[in-house]
């Protein structure tokens, strides 16, 4: 089985423990991990328990005999190595869509072994969801759908749907599979400002270089511009590597045709302000 790119944001000593989600039964599992605060920059040791049974992944402050100090439900649960963003060599990024918003949490492990089998497992629960919940589903496409990461992250400023409001830096992250690209004020928070649904050139979206007449932007003037059925979105990026990259993983996203669970998804998409 092909296993897409978690390498590029892990420790490599840690790539061999990496198996095929279709070859495990993983129904339960629970231990310690380090989690990074909400609302602060201090990881502090909390219980993780994954139950397939109740379709969730639970952690808890004390022990599990208490409430869950959160729950992410396992149909929308992504997991991605983020070792250069979390600034560990074990560092892990789960998320789940909750209320249509993205929630992350960001956790470590001392062990890279013990913090790549939870990615493991993470990604065999979802597996086993996909297969129950979409039986029809090619094996190739439940596989892609598994788990992912960010196709590219960076900064760029945006500006307002008026064009007038004040450009302003923000971290984004285009998550290529949902066709999603989401913002957030600094790269570590714990749900996005906002986002943006990336359509397909069929369903009115396009993307192009540069800012429209009279636009300036704050310290950056290399603009790129997103046209969707309802408005356009104007970014600008630090230098032209940058915006050759955004130009180009957008582009992508754009020219592939949207199925039908892409459709509804832009139906229920929360416009970005």
């Amino acid at each position: 089985m092909e296993i897409r790119e978690p390498e590029k944001n892990m420790n490599p000593l840690c790539l061999h423990f990496i198996t095929d989600p279709t070859r495990r039964t993983a129904s339960f599992k629970e231990g310690f991990l380090w989690k990074k605060g909400r609302d602060n920059e201090q990881y502090q040791k909390r219980l993780f328990i994954l139950s397939e049974s109740e379709g969730l992944l639970k952690y808890y402050t004390k022990s599990k005999g208490s409430e869950p100090k959160g729950t992410l439900p396992i149909r929308s649960l992504n997991a991605m190595f983020q070792c250069e963003k979390m600034r560990h060599d074990h560092g892990l990024e789960i998320t789940c869509v909750q209320e249509g918003r993205t929630r992350s949490i960001y956790v470590y492990h001392k062990d890279g072994a013990e913090i790549v089998t939870w990615y493991n497992i993470l990604r065999s629960a979802r597996y086993n969801y996909l297969r129950k919940t979409y039986p029809s589903t090619p094996e190739a496409e439940l596989i892609r759908k598994i788990t992912r990461s960010y196709t590219k992250c960076g900064y760029m400023e945006k500006t307002g749907p008026t064009l007038r409001e004040a450009f302003r830096k923000r971290w984004f992250n285009l998550d290529s599979e949902e066709r999603k690209l989401l913002y957030y004020k600094k790269p570590l928070d714990p749900c996005e400002q906002g986002g943006i649904f990336i359509g397909s050139s069929e369903a009115g979206y396009q993307v192009a270089e540069g800012l429209p007449t009279g636009v300036k932007g704050n310290k950056w003037d290399i603009g790129i511009t997103i046209r969707t059925p309802q408005r356009e979105f104007i970014f600008t990026c630090e230098n032209l590597k940058e915006q050759k990259e955004w130009l180009q993983v957008l582009q992508e996203v754009i020219s592939r045709p949207m199925s039908d669970q892409d459709t509804a998804e832009e139906a229920g998409f929360r416009r970005s302000p």
